[in-house]
């Protein structure tokens, strides 16, 4: 299938000579008229050991880790950039990676030009590409700079023009290699939008970031890495947990539940346990994801469990800012909806037709419980989404609008 990645027991080394004699080079022969006859014995570095994964099309997953743990390496691998010395790398589709943008922009000839030719080695014909500048252009906003010989744009130009070129090509699987900690706060939020919209159309994603509350908003499920070796995968939460917790030096032998990345401190979830929320998802496309594009279509489902039948049920959702404000809440109750029985396993999904916030980070608490308020099961802080959007909006609300006049003149962006 198209935007699938599959690892199968990788393993990569690097080898290199050890640390050479003054006679091993040719200038060392010349000076001192003989060559050693005694090569030195090879070192080598195992960057990944035994690495088993396989990500679906549409997923996004997220891999965490001290530095020099394996995470550039597995991204190279994923991009055909290296090869493994053992086991097996596929991935199906057009590839696109963004670990060093605009590494392959050529100083001396202009952006326009650069683009042209980038797009091609990335798959595009020339047509495709001229058909795409204008979108390019208005992304890496550069403007007149585009026509100019790029040694002569600034490190964020630079940047700008080749983010805009690599997620141009509509690849069907997309690397990302701390791309987002490079470039003003205007540009990661045009960027993280941009890549929001592309997981609505099912791109295949794979980030290494040591943002890790952009990888638990990102991403699906997390691999932690360590000295090339695979500690935890599973839900992003709770890999980022355990990842945390070893920072923090609260490692032990003990393999934490991955199964379940739900939160359990005190004061976080409370309720008789007659009916249990399973699981809390946001949905937006065809694919589970935090980072929703504001305006965008949005489905929560609420999967629980009954474990003592109920005549008397409401299910209610409500939205926090992170600062604590509450943006609004609603309840099956409220909306009319008289309950009858509950007594078998099921789910449950608030449907959004356009999710109107303004870009930023919310908490929602999820709840079922009966109509006099006593809780089956109340989980505070249930999923954390992540409103992305390429302007900033002031506020909670960003409905669609436009503007009409008579009398002021203006001039597009």
């Amino acid at each position: 299938m198209r935007g699938a990645i599959r690892f199968a027991g990788v393993r990569k080394v690097y080898r290199w000579r050890g640390r050479r004699t003054r006679h091993e080079t040719l200038k060392g022969a010349l000076f001192h008229r003989r060559l050693a006859r005694r090569a030195a014995a090879p070192e080598e570095h195992v960057a990944l050991d035994d690495i088993d994964l396989e990500v679906g099309p549409g997923e996004a997953v997220a891999i965490v880790g001290p530095n020099g743990s394996g995470k550039s390496t597995f991204l190279k691998l994923a991009g055909g950039i290296l090869r493994p010395t053992s086991g097996s790398v596929e991935v199906e589709g057009r590839v696109t990676a963004l670990i060093e943008l605009g590494a392959g922009f050529h100083p001396e000839i202009t952006g326009r030009e650069n683009v042209l030719i980038n797009g091609m080695l990335l798959g595009l014909g020339r047509r495709e590409i001229e058909e795409r500048m204008p979108e390019i252009v208005d992304f890496a906003q550069i403007g007149s700079f585009i026509d100019q010989p790029v040694k002569i744009y600034s490190s964020g130009m630079y940047v700008r023009l080749g983010f805009a070129v690599a997620v141009a090509v509509d690849p069907d699987v997309l690397l990302i290699d701390e791309v987002l900690s490079v470039g003003d706060e205007a540009f990661t939020r045009r960027c993280l939008d941009r890549l929001a919209r592309m997981r609505q159309q099912g791109v295949t994603m794979v980030l290494v970031s040591h943002d890790l509350d952009l990888v638990t908003s990102f991403a699906d499920r997390a691999l932690y890495l360590e000295r090339g070796r695979v500690v935890a995968e599973g839900p992003a939460d709770a890999v980022v947990a355990r990842y945390r917790s070893d920072v923090a030096g609260g490692s032990d032998d003990r393999q934490p539940d991955l199964g379940r990345a739900r939160m359990e401190e005190e004061g976080k979830r409370w309720g008789t346990g007659d009916v249990e929320i399973v699981s809390v998802e946001s949905i937006s496309g065809s694919a589970t994801q935090r980072l929703i594009p504001s305006g965008s279509p949005c489905r929560l489902r609420i999967r629980y469990r009954v474990k003592q039948p109920v005549e008397d049920f409401v299910f209610g959702i409500a939205w926090h800012r992170i600062d604590g404000v509450l943006v609004g809440g609603h309840n099956t109750d409220l909306d009319g909806l008289v309950p009858r029985k509950l007594a078998a396993d099921g789910e449950v999904s608030c449907v959004y037709d356009s999710l109107q916030l303004a870009p930023g980070d919310y908490l929602l608490d999820v709840a079922v419980h009966a109509r006099d308020g006593l809780a089956y099961d109340y989980w505070r802080d249930a999923v954390r989404v992540r409103v992305t959007s390429a302007v900033e909006w002031p506020g909670v609300w960003a409905p669609p609008h436009r503007w009409e006049c008579q009398g002021p003149e203006w001039e597009s962006e």
